[in-house]
């Protein structure tokens, strides 16, 4: 059996796909707790490294189960799931801004 067959095998159809987006969101929050300075920085890149993993795999997936909606979800996710990284990462950097009198 080969490796294609296994991962398709195993996580046929629209199972395989909402466990890999359920995982990703689940990655992509507890790189969320991690964002901040010093090595919450390097856990948050470690689980936001594992979250666009998680999703690039459902693609993969959907496109090896010729799911195409499944794989175009996937798509969504990634690109919705970059730019929240980007964005939590930026606030992360900046200083809070004083809303004063």
């Amino acid at each position: 059996m080969t490796r294609q067959e296994f991962s398709v095998g195993v996580l046929h159809g629209w199972h395989g796909i909402v466990l890999g987006l359920l995982g990703s969101i689940v990655f992509l929050i507890s790189g969320w707790q991690d964002v901040g300075p010093g090595i919450g920085m390097i856990s948050s890149a470690f689980w936001f490294f594992l979250a666009l993993l998680s999703t690039l795999g459902v693609i993969w997936l959907g496109i090896g189960a010729r799911i195409w909606a499944g794989a175009l979800l996937g798509l969504t996710f990634f690109c919705l799931e970059s730019w929240l990284i980007s964005r939590w990462r930026r606030q992360s950097h900046d200083p809070p801004k004083r809303q004063g009198f």
